[in-house]
């Protein structure tokens, strides 16, 4: 029998278990710590110190777990994730919030395009800003794919690509001027580009230069983090092992993204942002 070590495609039924597990326990967190500092007429910086912590400590358990598994990914790639992982929920969960409830000492909201205060915002503004964080990791994603597939360059010529073919050509032609002609792209503009921008300008002007600092320093975490799971994959001569880690570390995104949702409804139910509608 085999004894090399496991590769990434095993457990993978368990992992995701344990991802859904993490990511209600988390939410539950989330939920729960604010109802424990309902006192001042705004959030204090405990808070989102202690619902932050927690979420990073259970980050830590997760990955920890994750190595038992077995899964053979190795101990730097996951220590160089649970640092990523780490930045990212100090982001997405301590600084982004007070940073709201900071711009919002200094100003009220604009409540015109979507209430600050209601479900539809948090849906459309984490539906945004989630696509921002996918698009880097599916980039960097993309760049070790294409490293560890390169063929050599003994190989010959490139293979080229297919051609689509005529029908296909004019069906998505058609299908775009549909889509331009029904104003359809108004909605999106509207309920998750809108709502993400003004989201994004009141957290930068309170907090930008430490959450772009945490926010590169996560980047390149992640970056070398990817590099380090290339170099095992081609040393294990295992293919599945990078996209396993892609689809952990994207799972990971969107649960932080939800988390964040959970953690704002919660807030403005108790603390409700100052608002105002333009006339």
């Amino acid at each position: 029998m085999p004894t090399g070590v496991p590769t990434g495609s095993r457990n993978l039924s368990t992992l995701a278990v344990s991802l859904a597990i993490f990511g209600l326990a988390c939410s539950l967190v989330l939920a729960t710590t604010p109802r424990l500092f309902t006192g001042p007429e705004r959030p204090g910086f405990a808070v989102f110190l202690v619902a932050g912590l927690g979420v990073i400590l259970m980050t830590a358990g997760l990955f920890g777990f994750i190595d038992r598994l077995g899964m053979g990914f190795g101990r730097t790639v996951l220590m160089l994730a649970v640092g990523y992982n780490a930045l990212i929920a100090t982001v997405k969960l301590g600084l982004a919030p007070a940073a709201l409830y900071r711009a919002n000492n200094e100003q009220a909201f604009d409540a015109s395009i979507a209430d600050p205060n209601g479900l539809y915002f948090y849906l459309g503004t984490g539906f945004g800003v989630l696509l921002l964080y996918a698009l880097v990791f599916v980039a960097m994603y993309a760049v070790f794919r294409r490293r560890f597939r390169r063929p050599p360059s003994s190989e010959g010529s490139p293979v080229r690509g297919k051609r689509l073919s005529g029908w296909v050509i004019v069906a998505i032609v058609v299908a775009c001027v549909v889509f331009a002609a029904s104003f359809l792209w108004v909605m999106p503009v509207i309920y998750v580009g809108l709502p993400t921008f003004s989201y994004l300008a009141y957290v930068f002007s309170a907090f930008g230069v430490a959450i772009m600092l945490a926010l590169i320093l996560a980047a390149v975490l992640s970056y070398r983090t990817f590099e380090e799971v290339e170099k095992r994959a081609v040393r294990l001569g295992d293919a599945t092992l990078l996209a396993s880690f892609f689809w952990l570390g994207l799972a990971l995104i969107f649960l932080y993204h939800v988390m964040w949702v959970v953690f704002l409804l919660t807030l403005v139910s108790i603390w409700p942002f100052q608002t105002y509608t333009p006339k």
